[in-house]
């Protein structure tokens, strides 16, 4: 494990606090928590952007987001994205999903 220093608001401080009391953990193991969920909702957020712009398949964004495909089906309709697929994107789909 790394170590890393950075400055916090004073707010950001508090809540780390109050989470870490909340969850029973000392507040590096919070710190880190939080991290980790602000960090998987930006994945989440860059992977529905450019499924979006039709940079990105949709395998490719679960698979960038350690997601089942299945699993970010109900993200996309979740967040009222439409099925970004014509036929031949579909077949696109497939044929990079195979060769993954």
């Amino acid at each position: 494990m790394k170590t890393a220093s950075f400055r916090l608001e004073e707010e950001q401080d508090r809540e780390i606090e109050e989470y870490a009391k909340k969850m029973k953990i000392d507040k590096s193991a919070a710190a880190r928590k939080i991290i980790d969920i602000g960090i998987k909702e930006y994945k989440k957020q860059e992977a529905l952007n450019n499924i979006r712009e039709k940079r990105w398949t949709i395998w490719k964004a679960a698979s960038y987001c350690n997601e089942s495909y299945r699993s970010f089906l109900s993200l996309l309709r979740s967040e009222n994205i439409p099925f970004p697929l014509s036929v031949e994107e579909l077949q696109r789909e497939f044929n990079d999903h195979r060769s993954e």
